[in-house]
């Protein structure tokens, strides 16, 4: 997700929040991709009249244009995110560096899920994401909740689950919990939550 994508978030629940929507903005934007989806389902009358109404979209917004539109920024937004992901991790190396480990101990941790890595090629070195590292130390309990997102959940879902305040931890991201000693199991609660959404 792009720093411009971080941006809009707040004045997004912020606009749902005034218009009194009951919906959260994760998905508000389940909507919306499902909307802008190539091959999707034209919308009904009443989404169409939904949107209009409770929404900063217009009929400009939702015609054939600005969908494929939308799907370019979307599709923009993604690649510049995921770009953003790579050059903010940590190699192999690094990682030990920072951990002051050697690199077969690094990749133990990945394996045991002690930290999370990025999928790569074949080939190419393993990356960290450094979300997961605070002062040097590695987040504890990773090995208890990554293994608990769904089996094809994109790594920017990910960071931003893990890196995003919620309610439920004291306004706290899941990485600011578990280094500040909360309970594991509460971070996990939430990962499973997910998995029914």
């Amino acid at each position: 997700m792009s720093t411009a994508e971080f941006d809009r978030l707040p004045r997004l629940r912020s606009a749902l929040d005034r218009q009194g929507n009951p919906m959260s903005v994760a998905e508000f934007l389940d909507v919306l991709k499902q909307v802008a989806a190539p091959g999707s389902e034209a919308l009904t009358a009443g989404e169409r009249d939904y949107l209009l109404e409770n929404t900063d979209l217009t009929e400009k917004d939702l015609s054939s244009e600005g969908l494929a539109a939308a799907r370019l920024r979307i599709a923009e937004d993604r690649a510049l995110a995921e770009e953003e992901a790579v050059e903010s991790s940590l190699t192999t190396k690094q990682v030990a560096e920072l951990l002051g480990k050697h690199a077969p101990a690094i990749r133990r941790y990945k394996g045991s899920g002690e930290l999370y890595a990025l999928p790569t090629a074949a080939g190419r070195d393993t990356l960290y994401p450094a979300w997961q590292f605070v002062d040097g130390k590695k987040t504890p309990g990773l090995s208890e909740i990554i293994p608990l997102f769904p089996q094809y959940t994109h790594p920017l879902e990910v960071q931003q689950f893990m890196t995003e305040p919620h309610e439920d931890l004291g306004e706290r991201s899941p990485v600011q919990w578990l280094n500040a000693g909360g309970d594991t199991q509460a971070v996990a609660d939430l990962v499973e939550e997910l998995s029914y959404e």
